[in-house]
């Protein structure tokens, strides 16, 4: 079960990112972000009642809202990149740093790392130059605005887990209930502050939100019923999903060698995942 329950995760999570960035195309990242976390904050609530918690902590909701807000405004510059920069492009980038910067911090903070986690960490890094190979003018973004928007908004998804990392398991799914419901609030506010366009609402950002939370309820069940190696690698591996989408669908253009750089960077970034 631990296989299904990380490639739906894997799956629903890269469906979910496409359908951010399509949207993205023709609403502000601003607005398809907001939506997505107001339908995932709905659908967080219900589940952290139902499931229930044994002894709900103040810090651990703090953690939780802080983690929103990094999440949500990672998630606006990720979406922008989508839309705008080439998904297939966008996506292993920035799922390769979300794995590399809790490493860092490792790093700093003493652990010790395996030989096959460097091993990793220097494949992944090598294949961005690959992954970066620019085929031909066919997207809106530059290069740079597009490896710097993945960095960025790798490094906020980055924050996020570490600091929902540093919660009690005794709270329950409360944490990410408020993760959501705080970034819901915090892009809410931007965007009345700036006067975005809210309305139609994009369905199709809806649809995004819900699969935040199905991919999150599943990659937690894989994780909790373990190997949790096994979980991990099967579960970074969404970028394949958003990049197979964008290409087959969307048309992307991709040289053989940007093809294995995503083939490099994905899978060495699931090793580090695994083996950190």
């Amino acid at each position: 079960m631990v296989v299904a329950f990380a490639l739906v995760a894997a799956v629903v999570v890269g469906l979910g990112d496409y359908w951010g960035g399509r949207a993205s195309m023709t609403r502000p990242a601003l607005v398809v972000t907001f939506f997505g976390q107001l339908t995932a904050a709905l659908l967080a609530v219900a589940a952290a009642l139902v499931l229930g918690w044994d002894d709900l902590q103040t810090g651990d909701l703090v953690l939780g809202g802080l983690s929103g807000v990094t999440a949500g405004l990672a998630t606006i510059g990720f979406f922008h990149a989508l839309a705008h920069g080439r998904m297939s492009i966008v996506a292993p980038v920035t799922a390769a740093t979300g794995v590399l910067v809790p490493v860092l911090v490792d790093l700093v903070t003493g652990v010790a790392l395996r030989s096959v986690t460097w091993a990793a960490m220097a494949v992944v890094i090598a294949a961005i130059p690959m992954v970066a190979l620019r085929p031909g003018g066919d997207a809106a973004l530059s290069l740079r605005a597009e490896l710097l928007l993945s960095f960025v908004a790798g490094c906020g998804y980055a924050t996020y887990f570490l600091l929902l990392g540093h919660t009690d398991e005794a709270s329950g799914q409360w944490p990410v209930a408020a993760s959501f419901v705080v970034g819901a609030l915090a892009i809410g506010i931007v965007a009345l502050a700036q006067r975005a366009p809210l309305a139609p609402v994009p369905i199709v950002a809806v649809g995004s939100g819900v699969c935040s939370v199905v991919a999150g309820v599943c990659i937690t069940r894989a994780l909790q019923i373990g190997p949790i190696s096994l979980a991990t690698v099967l579960g970074s591996l969404y970028p394949v999903v958003t990049s197979g989408l964008a290409v087959r669908i969307d048309g992307e253009r991709l040289r053989p060698v940007n093809v294995v750089g995503i083939v490099l960077a994905v899978g060495g970034a699931a090793t580090v995942a695994a083996t950190r």
